[in-house]
């Protein structure tokens, strides 16, 4: 006959007998590649961006490193090992991220010697966002390196029944490589009626009064004094900045908050900042008319098909829609006067 004091000791024995083989599940297959990259031939697919990114960008070799928002997800890794942008490329993306987000994937990327190129969504909103009011969505305890905190992760429910089993299953789903992971294109619908359909509910019915062509330059300056000196520590380091191809329809609810002037006075000054760097180039493809004014390429006023996705990376492969110091300028000034001179209410017959 077991004693209540047995029966308790027992219990204790079992329960953490248990807790410790949960961990160590954990701690092995790593679905967060918290600790190490993936054993067994895994690959870091798709899991949590919030969760997995920092460790993917900690535990992983690359050359290349993407870092973006939504605006990067549609990506294949495996697009950039072309030997002009990378040989061997991770993807950083993390949707809706500011760059607070960004600064910790940097930290990590730019402490590893072999990097050698970082390509980095540069969306308008990093620079007309408060960033005071956008701090860091990566957990702490992820991003440290504290041994005494990683409780949060080793028992983790959502890590334990959601994202581990995920992180198997998505590794025999996608044949043991990360290059599809967070890819969100085939999950939706791209056409005319979809991008209208998602934005004429939030379309302003008058025009906003124009903003000052400086309303966004104090947060331009913070967004430079964070950003430039990545770019200045490491000058072996190639950075590619991009911005990426909204709709026209993002430029029509641009004009009618009246923020035309002031967003592309803000791009301006970020775009004349980073081009004095010798390893800095920029690519501007939200002046591509023909791709921006076919709705087709759209689900809503700026996410765009896998397909544009695919464009914009060749489009940097080759160089073509780069813009530099001796002509961003006028490449900004011109897109401004031609999308206010643009008949936007065709856009919707």
């Amino acid at each position: 006959m077991m004693t209540n004091r047995q029966f308790f000791i027992k219990s204790i024995s079992w329960s953490f007998g248990v807790l410790v083989m949960i961990a160590a599940v954990v701690a092995v297959i790593d679905p967060f590649v918290h600790f190490h990259a993936p054993f067994f031939g895994l690959a870091a697919t798709e899991t949590e961006e919030r969760g997995q990114q920092i460790g993917v960008a900690k535990n992983t070799s690359y050359d290349t490193a993407i870092i973006g928002s939504s605006m990067s997800e549609n990506f294949e890794a495996g697009w950039f090992d072309d030997g002009i942008l990378g040989n061997n490329t991770v993807k950083l993306s993390m949707q809706g991220a500011h760059f607070d987000d960004y600064k910790r994937l940097l930290n990590v990327a730019l402490s590893k010697p072999g990097t050698k190129r970082v390509i980095i969504s540069l969306d308008n909103y990093l620079l007309l966002h408060n960033p005071e009011e956008h701090p860091t969505t990566i957990p702490d305890y992820l991003e440290n390196d504290e041994l005494s905190d990683d409780v949060y992760y080793l028992w983790n429910k959502s890590v334990v029944f959601v994202f581990l089993p995920q992180f198997l299953i998505n590794n025999f789903t996608e044949g043991f490589s990360a290059d599809s992971a967070y890819c969100w294109a085939d999950r939706y619908r791209f056409d005319k009626y979809v991008a209208r359909a998602t934005y004429l509910p939030y379309r302003l019915m008058q025009q906003k009064d124009e903003e000052r062509f400086d309303a966004y330059y104090g947060y331009v300056d913070e967004f430079l004094q964070q950003m430039t000196p990545y770019i200045e520590a490491r000058p072996d380091v190639e950075f590619i900045f991009y911005s990426p191809p909204y709709s026209i329809l993002y430029w029509d609810d641009c004009i009618l908050r009246g923020r035309l002037t002031a967003e592309i006075c803000a791009i301006n000054e970020v775009y004349k900042a980073l081009l004095e760097y010798d390893n800095v180039r920029m690519f501007y493809f939200q002046d591509d008319w023909e791709l921006i004014t076919d709705l087709d390429n759209y689900k809503d006023y700026s996410h765009y098909s896998k397909d544009i996705s695919h464009y914009v990376y060749e489009c940097m492969r080759d160089g073509v829609h780069e813009v530099t110091r001796d002509n961003s300028f006028d490449t900004l000034l011109k897109f401004s006067e031609d999308v206010a001179d643009y008949d936007h209410e065709s856009s919707f017959h």
